[in-house]
């Protein structure tokens, strides 16, 4: 160690200059990382936001819980259980028996409700079931949505299964008036109380609005990050990266949380049993937000990664050079065939939408401007290129 006469070691002409260098970086990392939490965010609200308000996703929804075989199954039972407990096929047995075989009735209805069990998951996958599932569902929700937006008053909100019931009934021999004996709060199944609804209200009006903020914080800390970065290129491709990065972890955090679910209902063995499937289907519109964010931090990654300075990417622009001075129109035409295959295709519910799309198209063709007047000044006299891979490095000139 070197002593210095006053006892005071000297700072480092470039001390402050590294300290501030290092803050920036420390500063870009937390708001990657703070970036990436509220995408996550952002992910789960936009699924809950489609899920929840709208009805023809809970429609959609709906349809395919009953059209789940193990799902079916249960409610068909569950539908068999009520018509019978009613009292219903016991009656229905003794109007038909002789007098001396009326004590029959009773084990004959037994027997019966077996049969009808076995019967009912087909008779709730029939059209008509579906169709009469789907309208009380549809009804349900859009009385939700009255009432949230203020149109409908205070009310409780209920699904009406009376038309369900009437087809199992029907299609197991029962009288369709046996649906009259079943109690209305199994009939017309309670969802959510007025007060409860009226409690609710606000708090869904709050969700709307969070769902945007979070996005709009997301894209800002992403925004700062870059803006900190001493390589901003880089950055670009690490927000990218961070995109992927929360499309996966929606996908884990669903995946966890049902096995999280089926063991919080182990003890109730008939909710057990579905809870898999009625989560899994619950939550497919999750799996199009993750698919989506992945999509769409790939294409910035090979954004960023072809404006690099890499042995590959530097040999694709080269390769690139003489058709982007030459061909532009071709090249611009060729970026708008592409984006009409990926909205043509439609993998994720983003490339299904206008204004999502627009923003892509809008962001496509700036970064096709930009990275093309950067290859025409960083490769001005290229030469056509010859028939070979174009991330292939070049060859040294003779």
């Amino acid at each position: 160690m070197t002593h210095h006469p006053d006892g005071v070691i000297p700072r480092h002409p470039d001390g402050s200059k590294n300290r501030l260098v290092r803050s920036r970086r420390i500063a870009a990392t937390i708001l990657l990382v703070l970036g990436t939490i509220l995408w996550i965010a952002f992910g789960f609200g936009i699924w809950a936001k489609r899920q929840a308000l709208d009805t023809d996703n809970w429609v959609d929804t709906s349809g395919q819980l009953l059209e789940n075989e193990n799902i079916r199954t249960t409610l068909g039972y569950f539908v068999v259980d009520e018509l019978y407990n009613s009292k219903a096929a016991e009656q229905r047995l003794e109007q038909v028996l002789p007098p001396e075989l009326s004590r029959l009735a009773g084990p004959a209805s037994a027997g019966l409700k077996e049969i009808a069990r076995r019967n009912a998951p087909r008779l709730l996958g029939t059209a008509a079931a579906l169709k009469a599932w789907e309208e009380a569902n549809r009804k349900a929700h859009e009385t939700v949505l009255a009432i949230v937006d203020g149109d409908a008053g205070e009310k409780a909100v209920t699904l009406d299964l009376g038309d369900l019931f009437k087809e199992v009934a029907s299609g197991t021999g029962l009288p369709v008036a046996a649906v009259d004996k079943i109690p209305p709060n199994i009939s017309n199944l309670q969802l959510a109380s007025a007060d409860e609804i009226g409690q609710a209200r606000d708090w869904l009006d709050l969700f709307q609005t969070i769902v945007w903020v979070l996005l709009g914080l997301a894209l800002a800390c992403f925004a700062g990050a870059v803006g900190l970065a001493r390589d901003r290129r880089r950055m670009v491709l690490n927000v990218g990266g961070c995109m992927m990065f929360a499309g996966i972890a929606l996908v884990a955090i669903r995946s966890v949380s049902g096995k999280q679910l089926e063991n919080a209902l182990a003890d109730a063995p008939n909710a057990h049993a579905i809870a898999g499937d009625v989560w899994s289907i619950s939550t497919s519109l999750l799996v199009d937000a993750a698919q989506g964010s992945f999509l769409f931090g790939l294409f910035v990654v090979l954004g960023a990664w072809l404006a690099g300075q890499g042995r590959r990417a530097t040999s694709t622009r080269r390769f690139s050079a003489h058709s982007l001075r030459n061909h532009a129109g071709a090249v611009w035409a060729g970026l708008g065939v592409l984006i009409l295959l990926l909205v043509i295709w439609g993998p994720v519910p983003w490339t299904q939408r206008p204004i999502t799309v627009l923003i892509f198209i809008v962001l496509a063709v700036a970064w096709l401007a930009w990275i093309r007047r950067r290859t025409l000044e960083e490769f001005p006299d290229e030469p056509p290129p010859r028939l070979r891979w174009p991330w292939r490095a070049a060859e040294p000139a003779a």
